[in-house]
């Protein structure tokens, strides 16, 4: 294969980026990671074996650092989930130097008082035994005889590129490389936002079938969801999903969420207390530090603990981080040391000699300045992947070890994804065959990732529309042409006109028609050899008045039809500048970042 290219076949030309190109860095520094307090907390939670529960107590290392009087009375409240919005809290519980929790807590908020002052509050969320769990996983594990079954931890982060992996975290990254972890470097998103992407790896649908079968708009809508977890729960295993920055949540931002708690362990009631009560700042419009740790370190931690309190049983494990990431290419560079430190810390409480880790994001960096550029382009649609596979799977399966290793260069989607969670379920056998599962509902081609994939494989083949593939190599396009201008002004009314035909019209009345300004780049695919010799692929980015947007879309072109079925929009044009904080009249996510408000 040549040397710049992650993907090579006469279906599939995917550019091997230079992570540090000068049209990326220039925008690129590094951040420091600084601890969000300067002294240790004073209380910890800890799970006792013999009790089988969890123990809260005062830490007396860190008792120095306090300034406690002569006095110092502590107490406790739990933190009860109402609904996906809100929380309650108990009676605040007073105790000493320790207590006992019980098994119906799943978090508290600890507060401690020294002279009527308050000196301290803290929040400790726990995966507290649960008899109904247990008797689940004892019943199944009864059924096995003895077979070793593979638990999967999913350790998901938002808008990261494989590119901005190698260049922000690279301790983390040649972590990665140096043990043993095995690399999907062709991995393609599929559409343009987290909850897309989220769904075809965990649902198998693509977003319209998301939102015919399970909307997330509709009250019980995800609740109806076939959820991978739900799947593994149905076959004895215990769950759990976590994920920071509560209002931006992938199930609840714009959407109603789950009626009922999705998983047997859900952090999302702890963080929104630990949000309101405990304190922190707010770095690039998310929250940075909450309490004693950054937000993104509770969803971790919380993580390392499910997987350490159930090492000996199966488990399926989700868990999501937003805040060190979201918003900006250098922001998460301040984990590096923490998440590589993370990974070992995986190792050494034994989580990698029995479960599957899936180590990944959804996209790139969808905002800001380096956007526009063609590395932008290229690593938006290009996240990261990484799978780790247990000594005792690769000894049974050494043709796991192959296929991984064969497809580290092939074009791969989260639909493969999501069925090769199913086959890792099949591994357990408590179920029929991976084929008895079904595959990817909305990706007939795609298939487990534990198995070759077919080396010419398009962005056709496996669902991915044009506006997300990296299947072409692109070359600029003369910025004079008059046939840009013509392809720009239809998109332009194609914008338009979605905007006013939404929901049968009811929002048109609220959004000002957009025009044309300027078309800042174009570029034209050079064709793969599959494609046909009369359709053109271009790629285009220009802004509009009133709203000063930047848009980019992807159209395919073919001069030889009629003017109406000339010209094909590949999926909705994406918006590269940021647009969260312009006033917002319509409230879906598919329609804010084209609608101007009238004032």
């Amino acid at each position: 294969m040549p040397r710049n290219y992650l993907v090579y076949n006469s279906h599939c030309r995917i550019s091997s980026l230079n992570p540090y190109k000068w049209e990326v860095m220039r925008h690129f520094n590094p951040i420091a990671y600084n601890h969000c307090k300067t002294r240790p907390p004073l209380t910890q939670v800890r799970y006792d074996l013999s009790t089988q529960g969890y123990v809260l107590s005062v830490d007396p290392i860190a008792f120095p650092s306090y300034n406690v009087g002569n006095t110092l009375s502590c107490c406790y409240q739990d933190v009860e989930r109402i609904n996906e919005t809100n929380v309650s809290l108990t009676p605040c519980q007073a105790f000493t130097t320790n207590a006992q929790l019980s098994n119906t807590t799943d978090s508290i908020i600890v507060s401690c008082y020294s002279e009527m002052e308050q000196i301290y509050i803290n929040g400790h969320p726990t995966i507290p035994e649960r008899q109904a769990v247990r008797i689940r996983l004892n019943q199944w594990a009864h059924k096995d005889r003895g077979r070793r079954v593979p638990s999967v931890l999913m350790i998901g982060i938002d808008s990261i590129s494989r590119v901005n992996l190698i260049r922000a975290m690279p301790k983390t990254a040649q972590y990665l490389y140096d043990n043993d972890w095995f690399e999907l470097a062709g991995y393609n998103k599929i559409d343009d936002n987290t909850f897309p992407n989220i769904m075809a790896l965990m649902v198998g649908y693509n977003l319209s079938n998301a939102m015919k079968h399970c909307s997330p708009y509709k009250v019980n809508g995800l609740d109806k969801c076939d959820f991978i977890w739900k799947l593994f729960k149905e076959h004895g295993y215990v769950t759990a999903y976590g994920e920071d920055a509560v209002k931006i949540n992938t199930f609840n931002y714009l959407k109603k969420g789950f009626q009922q708690p999705p998983v047997d362990y859900y952090l999302r009631p702890y963080l929104s207390a630990a949000e309101k009560l405990l304190g922190g700042n707010i770095v690039l419009g998310l929250p940075h530090c909450v309490g004693f740790e950054t937000e993104a370190e509770h969803v971790y931690n919380y993580a390392l603990e499910f997987a350490k309190r159930y090492r000996n049983d199966s488990f399926f494990g989700f868990f999501w981080t937003n805040t060190h990431s979201h918003s900006d290419i250098s922001q998460t560079s301040s984990m590096d040391d923490y998440l590589r430190g993370y990974l070992q810390r995986l190792v050494s409480q034994g989580t990698m000699e029995h479960s599957i880790v899936v180590f990944f994001s959804d996209h790139g960096l969808r905002f800001g300045p380096t956007r526009a550029t063609w590395s932008g382009h290229v690593e938006e649609r290009l996240p990261f992947l990484f799978i780790w596979l247990p000594p005792f799977v690769r000894k049974a399966h050494p043709e796991f070890v192959q296929a991984l290793q064969q497809n580290r260069n092939r074009l791969t989607t989260p639909y493969d994804l999501h069925i090769t969670l199913k086959h890792i379920l099949s591994l357990s056998g408590r179920i029929g065959s991976l084929e008895s599962l079904g595959g990817a509902k909305d990706c007939s081609k795609c298939h487990s990732l534990l198995q070759p994939v077919t080396l010419k494989r398009s962005c056709e083949d496996v669902a991915i529309a044009d506006h997300w593939c990296t299947c072409w190599d692109f070359q600029k396009y003369d910025m004079n042409s008059n046939q840009l201008t013509y392809l720009a002004e239809r998109v332009v009314n194609y914008i338009n006109d979605y905007v006013s035909n939404f929901d049968n019209g009811s929002l048109a009345n609220l959004c000002v028609p957009l025009s044309l300004g300027h078309i800042q780049s174009a570029y034209k695919a050079q064709p793969n050899e599959i494609d046909g010799s009369d359709m053109e692929i271009y790629w285009l980015i220009f802004d509009t008045s009133p709203n000063n947007a930047y848009y980019e879309t992807t159209v395919r072109y073919n001069r030889s039809l009629p003017e109406k079925d000339n010209m094909l929009i590949s999926r909705s044009p994406s918006r590269l500048d940021g647009y969260y904080s312009e006033p917002k009249c319509v409230k879906v996510f598919s329609i804010e970042k084209y609608c101007h408000c009238r004032r």
